[in-house]
């Protein structure tokens, strides 16, 4: 069965300070016919009510001839131009219209034309193209150039087998992330000796064939054509990459193909032998690093002063219920090679997701690390775990971070020598500052052994002079009783006091002393070495 083809042409057009939506449109049917004789129809239409003022088909001979018009519809009705030109392989039989422009939003112009050709590939007479031109008195809009013969080539029939280019003879399995290029060599369908349909490939999943999705489209390019262009031998390569999830893996290449994979045209499969593609086990990539600018090399970190803040990211996935034990995803490290393993304390807290897409259940994990200068290499592991003991999970990534403090080191040790200058001075000052201390100090206390009483800013300093040790004696020999207040005396008035016996007296001296009470009087007093002044009468004067 044939379709009609047709290229939209939508337009907003401005008028009048309001916008008006509508289209324009060329036909072709049928899309695609046979070698032999045809009749085509083509059709310009436009849905531009009181926008659109005219439509015009064009047709030329070949791409280095210049368009020749051939039906013009407006507003007077329609019109036939060049009625005696004749296009070289295209026969007009007939043509109709609708050009009720004032009154209607649906107006067209409509061609019919027969074809002949004996091959598939375009000729001199085979070669001519058409256009529609929609316009009004400001705009015109072109359709693109479109050829008018459009031969279909032979269904295709043969197809060679899959086959693996650059195999290894000596790997007979293919193992997980592989990558294989695969070769398809078969018919395909085409139009004026061009493919119109290329190879597509297909995978087997749940006992049916599926399109495959691909990073990248395979690679194509037509190795054999017939003389006539009507058979079209195409190559398609592909890179597939071995997933974890390939336990049996069958592919598919087809031509001719419909909407289902395996249904129509023809096709060839290859089944292609694994070998540790377990999906049931957990797969985990390796430990991102970076800086939320930028990864991170791990053998070279570069701090930001005397530390830098790194993020490390964890991913594990698995193709089966094997999600129902993961309980806990381990963070460790250790600074030592030869270290045990420890949980890493978090400053802030972790960061975890999951996902589950196709029955692929996957896990991820990140963290903020802060390395400071007295890092050298930190180990960091990440595990899928049952408990929180670091190295009881049943798989594991891990990687070591080595952190470059050669700089910030050298800066410590610059510092650290310039530090006995700035010593010096401060040593300096303190010894001025100690200096002047002492000697205010020393002069502060000559004046008082001097004066025996200094008054400073408020305060009074006074020097008195020690008592003797027979008065403490005979304090301590009464105890807590007090001596008995010395009588005031008249300055005539004699008393005879025992006189104390004195290995060296020397009397007859006035001297001040303190007697009961501390009451300042002065007397007769005799000398003793051990004892100093002694009082032993009172001054008669």
């Amino acid at each position: 069965m044939t379709a009609i083809a047709f290229e939209p042409v939508w337009s907003l057009i401005y008028l009048q300070a309001a916008f008006v939506f509508g289209y324009f449109r060329s036909e072709f049917y049928p899309f695609s016919f046979p070698v032999g004789k045809s009749n085509v129809s083509i059709k310009c239409v436009s849905n531009m009510y009181e926008i659109n003022k005219e439509i015009t088909l064009d047709i030329r001979k070949n791409k280095n001839e210049k368009f020749i018009s051939v039906l013009k519809c407006n507003e007077s009705g329609l019109h036939r131009l060049n009625n005696n030109t004749k296009f070289e392989g295209v026969h007009i039989l007939s043509f109709r219209d609708n050009c009720l422009f004032n009154h209607n939003w649906y107006n067209y112009i409509e061609l019919t034309v027969s074809l002949q050709s004996d091959k598939c590939i375009l000729g001199p007479q085979t070669s001519a193209s058409w256009r529609c031109l929609f316009s009004n008195e400001t705009y015109t809009f072109n359709s693109s150039e479109k050829d008018i013969y459009s031969i279909k080539g032979q269904s295709p029939k043969n197809m060679e087998r899959i086959s693996i280019v650059t195999r290894q003879t000596s790997k007979s399995l293919y193992e997980t992330d592989d990558v294989l290029q695969l070769q398809c060599i078969g018919e395909v369908e085409s139009i004026n000796a061009m493919p119109s349909k290329d190879i597509r490939w297909c995978r087997k999943e749940n006992g049916k064939f599926k399109l495959i999705s691909f990073q990248d489209p395979p690679l194509t390019d037509v190795v054999e054509r017939s003389k006539d262009g009507c058979t079209v031998v195409q190559n398609s390569f592909l890179f597939y990459h071995v997933s974890q999830n390939d336990t049996a893996l069958e592919i598919m290449c087809e031509s001719g193909w419909g909407y289902a994979c395996g249904i129509h045209g023809i096709n060839a499969t290859l089944n292609i032998p694994t070998k540790d593609t377990k999906p049931d086990e957990w797969k985990m990539w390796p430990i991102l690093i970076h800086d939320k600018k930028s990864l991170l090399n791990p053998e070279h970190i570069i701090l930001d002063g005397l530390g830098k803040t790194i993020h490390l990211q964890c991913t594990a996935s698995a193709y089966s219920n094997n999600s129902s034990l993961v309980r806990y995803i381990n963070w460790c490290f250790k600074k030592e090679k030869k270290a045990k393993w420890a949980q890493v304390i978090l400053q802030e807290s972790e960061e975890n997701a999951s996902s589950n897409s196709g029955g692929k259940i996957t896990y991820f994990s990140k963290i903020q690390y802060h390395v400071t200068v007295f890092d050298s290499d930190v180990h960091f592991l990440c595990e899928i775990s049952k408990s929180q003991i670091c190295g009881t999970g049943f798989t594991f990534v891990q990687t070591i971070v080595h952190v470059d403090n050669r700089k910030v080191k050298e800066g410590i040790r610059q510092q650290m020598s310039e530090e006995p200058e700035n010593s010096t001075a401060v040593v300096a000052v303190l010894s001025g500052l100690l200096a002047f201390i002492v000697i205010l100090k020393t002069l502060l206390l000559v004046v008082l052994f001097q004066r025996r009483e200094i008054r400073l800013f408020g305060w009074k300093i006074r020097i008195d002079k020690i008592r003797s040790k027979r008065k403490r004696t005979t304090e301590e020999s009464f105890g807590n009783r007090s001596l008995p207040k010395m009588p005031e005396l008249d300055a005539k008035e004699t008393r005879k006091y025992p006189i104390k016996a004195c290995s060296n007296p020397q009397q007859g001296k006035k001297h001040l002393v303190f007697t009961e009470g501390d009451v300042r009087q002065e007397v007769n007093s005799t000398y003793c070495d051990e004892d100093g002044y002694v009082a032993v009468n009172p001054f008669t004067g």
